[in-house]
């Protein structure tokens, strides 16, 4: 059975966030079992295997559940990368998916990559390391560029699985990501599909002013001190944690906006895993996908940031 780390002592779901909503975690299991898909062992397959995973004593101030549902809906968003990378280990070795095997090489290769810093973030995070954790968080923020970018440019993921060499590796970086390229690239392509960013509201607003934070986290500056005295609580950087979360998010929703074929490969890779036995992640991502834009669209409406 799962147990808290450090001490050994058994714990649920429900035992592991105490202090959250409970209307969140109620409409959260009520989504996943309305899909027939089960959350605990999701949560069991993930979340428990982290190297992150401890306990949230730290994070429960006793004033209110948002610390504890900050945590809870990044766990949520980290389990749909954890979907999305078995769904590409699956389907690079399926032939005829809509996807290239180039596309699918190269968003498990990211994805891969994600679920290593998001286990590294989590982790210094909760042990009140900010600026080690607002590092990993722009770098995260990076590769979900990266990931759309792949999803809506097959000849760029050709062109990132085809870097033999280290070199050639840091020429892409500088030629295709670097700079807000990639994301320039993947803004284009959600305005030809209809989605346009709003440069003046208030989400932006925020998202833009945790960009600049993360941007002096990376850079040793006498700014912010909150940051630079090594004493970071958990309030201080949560805003930062609230925007990885959404970003992840943002991933999901947006990755099948630019990929309209993206559907009709989950499906492919959900028939291929159903004769298997035991739990696998990449069979539940479009089910998954779903909740992650929900939580999404409910986050956005009632003021999350």
């Amino acid at each position: 059975m799962k147990t808290l780390s450090q001490t050994g002592t058994p714990v649920s779901l429900e035992r592991y966030y105490a202090g959250m909503s409970p209307q969140l975690l109620a409409r959260t299991r009520q989504m996943w079992s309305a899909r027939g898909l089960d959350l605990d062992a999701a949560w069991d397959n993930t979340i428990c295997r982290l190297r992150g995973y401890r306990t949230l004593d730290q994070c429960h101030d006793g004033i209110d559940s948002v610390p504890i549902d900050g945590v809870f809906m990044f766990d949520q968003a980290v389990i749909w990368v954890a979907s999305l990378r078995e769904t590409a280990r699956v389907a690079m070795q399926l032939e005829g998916t809509r996807l290239t095997p180039q596309q699918w090489n190269a968003l498990h290769a990211v994805t891969f990559r994600m679920i290593e810093q998001l286990d590294a973030l989590r982790l210094l995070f909760l042990t009140q390391l900010p600026t080690s954790s607002l590092q990993i968080a722009r770098s995260i923020s990076e590769n979900v560029d990266m990931a759309l970018a792949f999803l809506s440019r097959p000849k760029l993921a050709r062109r990132f699985v085809e870097c033999a060499t280290v070199e050639e590796a840091n020429e892409f970086w500088r030629r295709h990501i670097a700079g807000g390229r990639a994301f320039r690239a993947v803004s284009e392509q959600l305005y030809r599909s209809g989605l346009e960013f709003d440069q003046c509201g208030e989400y932006e607003n925020w998202r833009n002013s945790v960009k600049a934070i993360l941007g002096t986290a990376v850079h040793t500056s006498f700014r912010p001190p909150a940051l630079n005295d090594g004493q970071g609580s958990f309030r201080q950087t949560s805003d930062c944690h609230s925007f990885v979360t959404f970003r992840l998010q943002e991933m999901c929703a947006y990755s099948h906006v630019l990929q309209k074929s993206l559907r009709e490969d989950l499906d492919a890779v959900a028939s291929h895993l159903a004769t298997g036995e035991g739990l696998n992640l990449g069979a539940w991502t479009w089910h998954v996908s779903e909740i992650t834009v929900d939580q999404l669209s409910r986050s956005l409406a009632h003021g999350a940031t």
